[in-house]
């Protein structure tokens, strides 16, 4: 209901940062009162609902970006929209630590392509703008949950091939208690935030925007710390990206935002959303995975269906 409300409702951007902030302080308050599987479990539901949701209408979009175009190539669209979703699985499984790291810059990009991208243009120092805000928000994450991020960065490679990509300790448990990960994280948390307000300044966005950025960052970083890392993960994921980016969706493909665009999106998301839902439950029930590879399947799972969404949700931006 409270999306819906967000969805269909005339609030522009900035009120709606505003209505982020309040849900950011209310679950804040809220986390160390909740038990950790009751957070598990509404972070993994918001993400395959509502977040898995603001991916499903990638081949509508595809659809009209090309409406007007010759030829077959919405098709060919199609054909190469599978195949790197079926070329980013198999990369997981081949070369995880590289296509980990490759998520992670994608995901950056896509997230602060989204919060950005009404005041600053989509060009080479626009493209670092967003991967240096993207990414700033995954180190505050990766930060805050240093052990636990570091225990699925060892899970999905497999070995301890991530530590070695990264020139780090070739013991996992020496790994752990040392707390590298933790001063490593900080330490590229801390230069991102000197990067992103430098950005800032060149874009002249400085007087704008750096107070409320750094008011939102903090509080984030305090939820992070506060929940899991898959909550921490879903509620970014959500909140900040996935119901902005419906909206513009909405608009993008029906000109409107109301209870019968809505409806129409639905209708049109349901297949991708069973197949993706489906996918993941068989992957999981019918591979060799042990029951604690759930979070490493899952960050996968994303990363594989992440990888053509941020191709087409470019092309709708650049439009």
């Amino acid at each position: 209901m409270l999306i819906t409300f967000l969805l269909t409702s005339s609030i522009n951007k900035i009120e709606y940062f505003h209505y982020g902030i309040i849900a950011t302080l209310i679950f804040i308050v809220i986390l160390p009162l909740v038990d950790q599987k009751i957070i598990n479990f509404l972070g993994g539901f918001s993400i395959l609902t509502v977040g898995i949701l603001h991916g499903a209408n990638d081949l509508k979009i595809i659809s009209k970006r090309f409406k007007n175009q010759v030829g077959n190539l919405y098709i060919k669209s199609l054909f190469t929209y599978i195949f790197v979703v079926f070329l980013g699985a198999v990369f997981f499984f081949l070369t995880p630590s590289l296509s980990l790291l490759i998520f992670i810059l994608f995901s950056s990009y896509h997230f602060g392509e989204q919060h950005w991208s009404d005041d600053v243009q989509q060009n080479i120092t626009g493209l670092f703008f967003y991967i240096i805000y993207g990414a700033l928000v995954f180190f505050l994450i990766f930060s805050s949950q240093h052990l636990e991020v570091a225990e699925v960065m060892q899970k999905i490679s497999g070995k301890d091939d991530f530590l070695h990509f990264l020139n780090l300790p070739k013991s996992f448990n020496e790994f752990i208690n040392s707390y590298l990960a933790f001063e490593f994280f900080i330490g590229i948390t801390f230069a991102l935030t000197v990067l992103f307000i430098l950005n800032m300044i060149y874009k002249r966005l400085i007087s704008k925007y750096l107070f409320r950025e750094l008011i939102l960052l903090m509080f984030l970083f305090i939820l992070f710390y506060l929940g899991t890392l898959l909550f921490a993960f879903a509620f970014y994921f959500v909140v900040w990206h996935s119901i902005p980016s419906l909206k513009d969706q909405l608009y993008y493909l029906h000109g409107e935002v109301n209870f019968k665009s809505i409806k129409k999106y639905l209708k049109h998301s349901l297949l991708y959303w069973f197949l993706s839902i489906f996918s993941l439950f068989m992957i999981y029930k019918y591979i060799d995975f042990q029951s604690t590879y759930f979070m490493s399947l899952f960050f996968s799972f994303l990363a594989a269906i992440s990888f053509p969404h941020v191709i087409v949700v470019g092309m709708m931006k650049s439009q």
